[in-house]
């Protein structure tokens, strides 16, 4: 069939993969990158595309591959009935982490506009987890179409916020930033640049990643009877990603001062919430938190749909509830349950770049390059994806893996 031009489905499609990436994790790239120096920053030029890029296109592959399309993290095609049931529990228990990093952050980031920003008396914590945690359940329990709603609402406007910041702050860049971390480089220790290496990775892959979109692009495009484009649309996605949070990271580290990132890491806070506008305090200065919040409160609600449908999905099968009735109280108990332990985590507020390192970066490292790799070396119907691609994905999910056995250790 003659290859045909590209459409307004593709377009929103496009925009669909670009909303579900550029989103929370992005905003903390900058802070890593300017408190570990400029060479993290060459890593993420080179290795970012194509450690995102590829294995998003081989698990597109392996999901065309199926019989029947199904969303991640099923896979019953290859798994069976047992191998569904552990990618069930495997998929929260990958995503679950991502879950908190976007709570704690929307939490943190709330807590910094309304009292450093608007200069509000601080709320007790407490209070603050209670009230953002009952508003995002509140959401979640409207039903997907309502979650998806209010996804659509806030995804492009926060990507082009983003890229209006980067290029806002143009004017105010500062050369002086790279070289003089670049004259500093030859006094760090082999060992600790490998180090700061090696535990970027995991924010590399947490960053670029949007696995859980990828098994209902390709279930569209099945249904149109129109598999090649499928490629054409991440592969167009995820080159305006790439320039697009190269342009915002840059930007960032050349405009703000090195002591700032290291205050927002220790705050817990992400890179818009401790910006400035070039020269004085302005409008940016008010919106940026503002965003952040926005970002955070999209990743979180993109996140916890699927999470908060798998988890509930599994625990009615765990008690094999048969009846509506029965499947209805297994749903609301699970959701309960999530978001009382869900609340804890964040009012406890751990360090987010800790638990990207540690544990969302390499579980996602898993189902993003390990278990498709897996795939294709031991499932003769997927023998024809075998080659340097696999072997790509393959390498640097055994790197991104290998920063959680360090964080043990």
């Amino acid at each position: 069939m003659k290859q045909q031009g590209w459409k307004l489905q593709d377009t929103i499609w496009t925009l669909g993969l670009y909303g579900t990436t550029v989103g929370a994790g992005t905003l903390f790239l900058p802070v890593e990158i300017g408190t570990r120096g400029p060479l993290i920053f060459i890593i993420m030029l080179l290795l970012g595309l194509p450690l995102s890029l590829l294995p998003h296109l081989v698990l597109a592959r392996v999901y065309m591959s199926e019989a029947t399309p199904q969303r991640l993290p099923a896979l019953s095609t290859w798994f069976g009935p047992r191998g569904d049931w552990l990618m069930t529990l495997l998929y929260c228990v990958a995503f679950y982490p991502v879950m908190l990093v976007y709570g704690i952050s929307l939490v943190n980031a709330l807590d910094n506009f309304l009292v450093d920003h608007l200069h509000f008396v601080r709320i007790n914590k407490g209070l603050l987890t209670l009230l953002c945690m009952v508003v995002l359940f509140g959401i979640l329990s409207k039903g997907r179409s309502k979650v998806v709603g209010t996804l659509g609402t806030l995804a492009l406007p926060f990507a082009v916020a983003i890229i209006a910041i980067a290029a806002v702050q143009i004017p105010a860049w500062r050369w002086s930033n790279v070289t003089d971390a670049l004259n500093a480089l030859p006094d760090a220790s082999a060992e600790t640049t490998f180090k700061n290496i090696w535990l970027t990775l995991p924010l590399i892959t947490f960053s670029f990643c949007c696995a859980p979109i990828i098994s209902p692009l390709v279930a569209h495009y099945q249904q149109s009877q129109d598999k090649p484009r499928v490629y054409r649309v991440i592969k167009v996605a995820y080159l305006a990603i790439f320039l697009s949070i190269i342009f915002f990271v840059f930007s960032c580290v050349l405009s703000i001062p090195p002591a700032t990132f290291v205050e927002a890491k220790e705050k817990n806070l992400n890179v818009l919430s401790v910006i400035s506008s070039p020269g004085s305090a302005g409008v940016l200065f008010y919106i940026a938190p503002l965003i952040a919040i926005i970002g955070m409160t999209k990743s979180f609600l993109g996140v916890s749909l699927s999470v908060a449908e798998t988890f509930s999905d599994f625990i009615v099968r765990l008690f094999n509830c048969r009846s509506d009735k029965s499947r209805k109280i297994s749903q609301a108990a699970a959701m309960l349950a999530m978001y009382g332990v869900t609340s804890l985590i964040v009012y406890e507020n751990p360090n987010v770049i800790t638990l990207i390192e540690a544990f969302c970066g390499p579980l996602i490292a898993i189902i993003l390059f390990l278990i498709p790799a897996w795939l294709i070396y031991n499932k003769p119907g997927l023998a024809f994806l075998r080659g340097g691609k696999a072997l790509v994905i393959l390498a640097g999910g055994i790197a991104t893996l290998s920063a959680l056995l360090y964080s043990m250790m």
